[in-house]
């Protein structure tokens, strides 16, 4: 009786859902607004030709079946093709059109027949991570956490606060709205208590959509991680008004031109939603990555 795999047995399948990390350069990059307009511009590519240019535009076509199965169409997305480190991949960011050709970048991906569908990219040259969620499992549930205790601190004091008006407008004696109020303390934290509880048991796990790719792109305690802080135009707009209060006097004074807004702040934060600083998060100690 055969048992286990033998040595010349063929290896399992990789299920097209298994993430797995790659390593490469960024070559031969399209961006577009629109999964139909990137795949009609793929179509279009000449693949004719045996300069390596040509070559790549092949590859990329021949995998535009997987391609067009990984991408789906969503509001203020931005949709790319390329490879790294020779190999099609594809897949949908908001802030797509930041990731520069020739940088070597590493990637957490799925299969999606001949294509691979990133999930996340990691340009350690930019310092910068294209990410949907960028919070681990244990910071999504601490999150979910600190909004019940926010939730119950708004609901009970305004609850409680109407109850005292109630009262005082029927004039009731104090006991009876002492009792009142310890009802509503009650089961304020009944419902908000369930709520932050809840949340371990919704997130506080292993989850491939939120530790798996930062796992695999190197950084340390992934399910912690919690970069939600660190988009790229908010790390701008900090920086910005910092030099900004820095130079107040000077500003003031007429001695220092009026500081132009950078051109990231400019732009749309929808536009690079999907676009982190992880570089600035381990600079500030949230965060950390493993070489």
């Amino acid at each position: 009786m055969k048992i286990g795999i033998q040595e010349n047995d063929p290896p399992p399948p990789q299920r097209e859902d298994a993430l797995f990390a790659i390593e490469g350069v960024l070559d031969l990059l399209w961006v577009e607004d629109e999964p139909d307009r990137l795949l009609s511009r793929i179509a279009r590519q000449p693949v004719a030709g045996a300069d390596a240019q040509a070559r790549d535009a092949a590859a990329i076509e021949q995998a535009a079946d997987g391609i067009e199965r990984a991408l789906y169409f969503a509001e203020d997305l931005q949709y790319f093709a390329g490879l790294i480190d020779g190999r099609p991949v594809c897949g949908q960011f908001a802030g797509a059109d930041k990731l520069k050709p020739g940088h070597r970048v590493k990637a957490a991906v799925s299969r999606s027949g001949n294509a691979l569908r990133a999930h996340a990219i990691l340009d350690p040259q930019q310092g910068w991570l294209w990410i949907h969620h960028p919070r681990g499992s244990a910071a999504d549930a601490k999150a979910e956490r600190k909004l019940a205790l926010r939730l119950f601190c708004c609901s009970y004091v305004g609850s409680a606060l109407l109850c005292a008006l109630a009262y005082w407008a029927q004039g009731l004696p104090l006991t009876a709205l002492a009792q009142a109020q310890s009802w509503l303390l009650i089961g304020n934290a009944i419902v908000f208590g369930a709520m932050a509880l809840s949340a371990d048991y919704r997130m506080d796990r292993p989850s491939p959509s939120k530790n798996g790719p930062l796992r695999l792109l190197g950084f340390a305690d992934p399910h912690r991680v919690d970069l939600s802080r660190y988009r790229i135009g908010d790390v701008e707009m900090r920086k910005h008004l910092g030099f900004i209060r820095a130079n107040r006097q000077a500003l003031r004074s007429g001695r220092m031109q009026a500081v132009e807004t950078p051109e990231l702040l400019r732009q749309s934060s929808e536009r690079h939603r999907d676009v982190y600083d992880y570089r600035q998060a381990v600079a500030d100690g949230k965060a950390a990555v493993k070489r």
